[in-house]
């Protein structure tokens, strides 16, 4: 299983609540956009590396997360902060699934 930051995690929730004020919607496009960037970075690296296999399903898992910011990033750009904010719950919950948090 995969660890994420406490700190990680209340981002995406803080962001979450973000997207219920249309005046924040420019800054939840920009957070997305650095996320997607992020998990490309993360995506690439990790394909380059998988000449040695694919360690513990790295690459099909920032494949999902990665798709699933995107979309989400979509829906939002269209006007619709409601459904992007459903979408993030279940990115939300995603994590929560595959990753465990960060012990204290």
């Amino acid at each position: 299983m995969f660890m994420i930051s406490k700190e990680a995690m209340n981002s995406l929730i803080s962001l979450r609540d973000k997207m219920a004020d249309s005046r924040k919607k420019s800054e939840c496009v920009v957070a997305l956009e650095n996320m997607i960037r992020a998990k490309e970075s993360h995506l690439a690296r990790a394909e380059w590396s998988s000449c040695c296999g694919n360690i513990c399903n790295l690459v099909p898992q920032l494949d999902t997360e990665l798709r699933m910011l995107q979309n989400i990033l979509e829906v939002l750009r269209k006007g619709d902060s409601n459904k992007a904010a459903f979408l993030l719950d279940d990115y939300i919950a995603f994590l929560q699934k595959s990753y465990s948090l960060e012990p204290d």
